[in-house]
């Protein structure tokens, strides 16, 4: 039997609302914009929309009773401010898992207790001039402590920053510096996660929608803390969407979808994940099939702590995870074909 077309994607719609989300910081637990941001996308196609008490989204067509849902989280990496150094720029601590070789170079924000933008700065080594330190910029360690941000501000006193509204435990988002390429590459950070958020958006403009499947948008996985009790209650399945990173010995589909088997918690479950990969086959979805070394996702959290869950993993294939991330256009359209035909599909495993 001849395969069936998945709905058709509109590869601009989908790069639209990445980029658009992009530029939306959304450390996590610090996703409110995000998150008001995208709760009008959803409820235009028919959702409902709900928040729980630290600001996840649930989202489901009205009076349905889903037992599957799809996750993708929208919080991201930052920093936050922990303290003052000598030479006037500020020490800061890294929000998520990301190495600090990654640091250097990147423009930042640094917000007030009300999420407004009080300055914007530049992440640097501590020692970040080779006329001055010459072979001693290479010599230093590449630590978070070795990491200083520099603020685009005239007074760096902690008088004039307490002016500012900056100080300890200041948040610092990291720009995402997007770049789309005539090639259809996009190039910024925190691909991971909106890439996959811009995938669900464009698999819902297809009409993707059914009953029967609940859309949960976490906002602290980032922190190892994914989904939670009250977002699944009911729910027996998850397609978790998220990254997969290309480099030696994985087998990342860079123009397609991948397919995790296992992650760091182990193997991801038979039954879910033999239905992705059966839909990928049925309407000839490229795909990949990896297992992730040093890994989690968002239905991990939850399986930790005892849930009775099926989680699946399907991810865009993406370079330089939690550094500077690149990614296709083309695996972000299949990924975005692959929740599509899921999310309409209601048979449930057995």
């Amino acid at each position: 039997m001849p395969a069936i077309a998945a709905p058709a994607i509109d590869s601009d719609y989908l790069v639209e609302c990445l980029t658009a989300m992009l530029d939306i910081p959304s450390p996590s637990l610090h996703g409110e914009a995000m998150a008001a941001w995208l709760m009008p996308r959803l409820e235009a196609h028919g959702l409902e929309v709900t928040t729980t008490a630290r600001g996840d989204l649930l989202a489901a067509l009205p009076d349905d009773r889903p037992r599957r849902a799809i996750t993708a989280h929208l919080d991201t990496l930052g920093a936050m401010v922990v303290g003052y150094r000598p030479d006037g720029r500020l020490a800061i601590r890294p929000i998520g898992h990301w190495n600090a070789r990654f640091a250097p170079g990147a423009r930042v924000r640094v917000h007030g207790d009300d999420g407004g933008i009080r300055a914007w700065g530049t992440l640097l080594p501590e020692k970040a001039s080779g006329h001055v330190y010459n072979e001693a910029v290479d010599a230093q360690p590449s630590d978070w402590a070795h990491i200083a941000l520099r603020l685009d501000v005239n007074d760096t006193s902690q008088a004039g920053l307490a002016s500012l509204g900056i100080g300890v435990g200041s948040l610092v988002s990291i720009d995402a510096q997007t770049v789309v390429t005539d090639t259809g590459f996009i190039n910024a950070r925190h691909l991971d996660n909106k890439a996959a958020i811009a995938c669900v958006l464009a698999a819902l403009q297809s009409g993707a929608a059914t009953p029967g499947t609940r859309l949960l948008v976490s906002c602290a996985e980032e922190l190892g803390v994914g989904l939670t009790a009250p977002m699944i209650e009911g729910i027996e399945e998850v397609l978790n969407l998220d990254i997969a990173a290309q480099g030696e010995g994985q087998n990342v589909c860079h123009d397609g979808v991948t397919v995790a088997m296992m992650d760091s918690l182990g193997p991801l479950h038979p039954l879910a994940t033999q239905r992705v990969l059966q839909l990928c086959q049925r309407h000839d979805i490229p795909h990949a099939r990896d297992c992730f070394p040093f890994y989690f996702c968002d239905g991990d959290s939850a399986a930790k702590a005892g849930q009775d869950l099926r989680n699946a993993l399907a991810c865009f294939g993406a370079d330089a995870s939690h550094g500077w991330e690149r990614v296709h256009v083309d695996s972000l359209v299949a990924l975005a074909r692959l929740v599509a035909v899921w999310w309409q599909h209601t048979e449930r495993a057995g």
